[in-house]
Formats: structure tokens, C-alpha cells, sequence
């Protein structure tokens, strides 16, 4: 419904404009109707320039500040966390190699002690046969 007045109007503009202009060649007199819609039009035309102009510059600008300096900033930021954070960490944890926490009181630690024992036997083993498995062995032989 809207359509048909927007429609109907627009084509009563257009019939008014067409009147207007045969009346002006054949009284050679210049009706106020073109003299608006001409101003009017450079300045429209002037205004589109200007946002012609605005687009572009705007459309530089936010790509220079996309792929330039929104990365440069990022990674200038994940940085400067990174180093803080390895300072804390220095602060708070230390240096784990030196730490007490890591050393035992009695200085050596259960594995090199029962490898201590073991040696103490000159590397024999003192176990014993078990039920005559090689000695039957070498009697079917």
C-alpha cells in the first residue's frame, strides 16, 4: 500500500517537472522549481565529495591500524607480560636448583646409599641354586 503512494507521488513530481520545464522555453522566464534543484545539486555533489573523501582517508587509517599497529602492540604487550611474569616467578618461587626444599638433611639420597651396600660384596651374588636345574642338566647329557 505504501508502495503505490510512493510510486504515485514520485510520478506526480516527475509530470510537475516536465510541465514546469515546457513552460519555462516558451516564456524564456526561469521558474524557481530549477533554480532550487540546481543549487541544491551542488551542494549534494559537494557533500558526496566530502564523504568520498572521508571513506578513503578512514578506509587508509583503519587498515594501517589493522595490519600495522594492532600487531606491533599486541606483541609488545604479550612481552612485557611475559618478562613481569618471569620476574615474579623469580620472586616468588626462586632458584630451584640451590633450594633447601630440593636438599636432604642427610646429604645423599636411599639410591646411591643401597648402591653403596651392594658394592661393599665385591659384586658377588650369594644366592643359591635353584633345585638342581643345571646339575640335571648335565646329567642327561
Amino acid at each position: 500500500m505504501i508502495t503505490i503512494y510512493i510510486f504515485s507521488a514520485s510520478g506526480f513530481a516527475i509530470l510537475l517537472l516536465v510541465t514546469t520545464k515546457r513552460l519555462q522555453q516558451k516564456l524564456k522566464k526561469p521558474f524557481f522549481v530549477f533554480n532550487i534543484i540546481s543549487k541544491a545539486d551542488t551542494q549534494i555533489r559537494a557533500l558526496y565529495q566530502k564523504l568520498v573523501h572521508f571513506y578513503s582517508d578512514s578506509k587508509e587509517k583503519t587498515s594501517f591500524l589493522i595490519e600495522k599497529q594492532i600487531p606491533i602492540h599486541s606483541k609488545n604487550a604479550l612481552n612485557k607480560s611475559i618478562s613481569f611474569l618471569k620476574e615474579k616467578r623469580e620472586q616468588y618461587i626462586g632458584n630451584i636448583r640451590n633450594s633447601r626444599l630440593l636438599k636432604k638433611p642427610d646429604g645423599i639420597s636411599e639410591f646411591f646409599k643401597n648402591m653403596s651396600e651392594i658394592e661393599k660384596g665385591n659384586g658377588e651374588i650369594h644366592e643359591g641354586l635353584e633345585d638342581g636345574s643345571q646339575e640335571d642338566k648335565k646329567g642327561l647329557n
